[in-house]
């Protein structure tokens, strides 16, 4: 067996009971709002997981899958907050994209970003946690074999940060 993989999975829309049941046969451990980290004792590619979870999404689901790097030379930096009633995110959206550039994918909360600041993904979080009016937020760095699906589409996109980085999301 090898070492595993721990992976970092954000859903984005109504949670079904279906994709709730299949986080619990994977043993995925919640770790933000409707977010969890799950590892896989062999190792897998987000991709896998995605198509699994792929069938049971709800109607206006969005899911992201992507291995988490522990390292300073992560590939991106996943960042995700909450989504407060009213509340103004254009401050913690604006150092996003001083960050780096921010990956065009088709989420309201949930960001990756490919950046050259090689601070600590703790040191980060903090200092993003104080643009965010609810100071509700997630970041982790990630590889770049990320993963993800709608509900709507019927296609699968594994991520390579390089293929991805011309199309960059604007706010």
């Amino acid at each position: 067996m090898g070492e595993g993989t721990l992976f970092q999975i954000c859903y984005e829309g109504d949670l079904t009971v279906e994709v709730s049941d299949a986080l619990r046969r994977l043993g995925a451990e919640p770790n933000f709002d409707q977010s969890w980290h799950v590892t896989l004792d062999e190792p897998r590619e987000a991709a896998v997981l995605v198509r699994y979870l792929r069938m049971l999404v709800g109607a206006d689901a969005r899911l992201l899958v992507a291995p988490v790097q522990w390292s300073r030379t992560r590939d991106l930096l996943l960042v995700r907050h909450s989504t407060t009633p009213a509340a103004d995110y254009r401050e913690l959206h604006s150092a996003l994209e001083r960050l780096g550039w921010v990956l065009e994918l088709p989420f309201e909360s949930t960001f990756l970003v490919e950046s050259d600041d090689r601070t600590d993904v703790r040191t980060l979080g903090e200092a993003l946690a104080q643009l965010c009016p609810d100071e509700s937020i997630m970041v982790a760095g990630v590889g770049e074999e990320f993963a993800w699906c709608t509900a709507a589409s019927t296609s699968l996109s594994p991520g390579h940060a390089a293929a991805a980085v011309s199309r960059v999301r604007t706010f």
